[in-house]
C-alpha cells in the first residue's frame, strides 16, 4: 500500500482543533482508527493512503459533520513544497499541471492528476490506483477542495469560473457543500476534480519567474533520481490484474491469488494488512471501467455483459451502490 507524507493529516488536525464541536483530542481520533498519534510531531512521518482516508472519514463522524473534510480542504494555506514553488513560478496553468503530474510523486506516490477535455472546460481529475472515489468520498472531497484552493491561490481570484466535480451522487450533501464555496458543485460525475474555464489552461500565472523555474526543475529532477523505485503495492497489482481481464471474465480471488503465485489465504492476509480486500478492489476496478464505458457509445446492457454481470439488473444495482445513481441517470447526466 502506498505510504504518503503525513502533511495532509497534520493539516486536518489543525483544522479539527478549531472546530466548536470537538469532543476529544485529535490524537484520540487517530488512535481509534489505528494511527500512531506520533505522526503529528514527526516531520518525516509517512502513513498509508487508506489510513489517511479512514482518518478523514472518522473525523467527520466524530464531529457529526460530513462537510468537515471539504471545509478542511478549503482551509488549505499556501504550501512550501517544491510543487508549490514550481506552480508559482510557472508561466501558465497548463505548466502548473505538467509540473504537478511530474513532481507530485515526491509527496504522494499514488495520487495522479489527469487532464480531461470537455466542452464546458478542461477538467483536472484526481485518480488513485488504490481508492476509487465512491469508496472514500469524504477523503476525495478533502483532496478536491484542497486543489481548488491551490488553483485560486496560484492563478489569482480573477481566474474562473471554476466547478467542483464529485463522483458520489448525493444531492443533499452537494447542496450543503455549495454553502461553503462560491462555485458550482456537481455530483454523480465520471471523475472527481476541478473544472477550469474554457481556455483556462493557457491562463498566465501572475507570479511567473522563468529564471527561478530552471533552478527548481533541476532540484526536482535531482530529488526524483534519489527516490527509490517502490515495488507496486499488492492492492495496485490486484487492481491492474482485474482491469487487464476486463472486458471479459471477472477473475475470482482464487484465480488472482494463483496468478500472483500465492495462496488465497496469503492474498487475503496481505490485502488486509494494506487495509483492503479482494472484493473492494474488484468493485473499484469494475466501477472505474463502467464509468468509462457508459461515457462511450456502449449500451447499459453491453456494459453489464462486458463487465461479467449476470444481467443488466444486477449491474444496475451494483452501479447504484457504487455511485448513488443508476447507469441510465449517469449516462443521461454525462452523455
Amino acid at each position: 500500500m502506498p505510504r504518503i507524507s503525513a502533511y495532509r493529516l497534520k493539516h486536518l488536525g489543525r483544522i479539527y482543533a478549531k472546530e466548536p464541536a470537538v469532543s476529544m483530542p485529535f490524537e484520540m481520533v487517530l488512535s481509534q482508527v489505528g494511527i500512531d498519534p506520533g505522526v503529528l510531531t514527526d516531520p518525516d512521518a509517512k502513513i498509508e493512503l487508506t489510513a489517511e482516508a479512514l482518518a478523514v472519514q472518522h473525523t467527520c463522524h466524530v464531529l457529526g459533520d460530513p462537510t468537515f473534510a471539504a471545509r478542511a480542504g478549503l482551509a488549505t494555506e499556501g504550501a512550501k513544497t517544491l510543487v508549490a514553488y514550481l506552480a508559482r513560478a510557472s508561466e501558465t496553468v497548463r505548466q502548473v499541471l505538467e509540473f504537478a503530474q511530474k513532481y507530485y510523486a515526491l509527496e504522494d506516490s499514488d495520487l495522479q492528476f489527469r487532464l480531461k477535455i470537455s466542452e464546458e472546460g478542461p477538467v483536472v481529475a484526481l485518480q488513485s490506483n488504490v481508492l476509487a472515489g465512491h469508496q472514500a468520498p469524504r477523503h476525495r472531497e478533502l483532496l478536491v477542495c484542497g486543489m481548488y484552493m491551490r488553483i485560486r491561490q496560484i492563478a489569482g481570484p480573477e481566474f474562473g469560473p471554476l466547478a467542483l466535480l464529485f463522483e458520489e451522487n448525493d444531492p443533499e450533501h452537494c447542496k450543503a457543500l455549495c454553502e461553503h464555496v462560491d462555485c458550482k458543485v456537481l455530483c454523480g460525475q465520471p471523475v472527481s476534480g476541478v473544472r477550469l474555464p474554457v481556455g483556462g489552461l493557457d491562463y498566465p500565472i501572475p507570479t511567473a519567474d522563468t529564471a527561478l523555474l530552471d533552478h527548481l526543475m533541476a532540484h526536482g529532477d535531482a530529488r526524483l533520481e534519489k527516490v527509490p523505485q517502490e515495488t507496486s503495492s499488492l492492492s495496485s497489482r490486484v487492481m491492474n490484474l482485474v482491469k487487464s481481464r476486463l472486458p471479459g471474465h471477472l477473475p475470482s480471488g482464487d484465480e488472482v491469488a494463483e496468478e500472483l503465485c500465492m495462496t488465497r489465504r496469503t492474498l487475503t492476509r496481505h490485502l488486509a494488512a494494506e487495509g483492503t480486500n479482494y472484493k473492494s478492489l474488484a468493485e473499484a476496478a469494475r466501477s472505474d471501467m463502467a464509468k468509462q464505458m457508459l461515457l462511450s457509445e456502449s449500451s447499459i446492457a453491453q456494459v453489464a455483459f462486458l463487465l461479467d454481470f449476470g444481467d443488466q439488473a444486477a449491474f444496475s444495482v451494483a452501479f447504484k451502490r457504487w455511485t448513488g445513481t443508476t447507469p441510465a441517470q449517469f449516462k443521461r447526466t454525462n452523455g
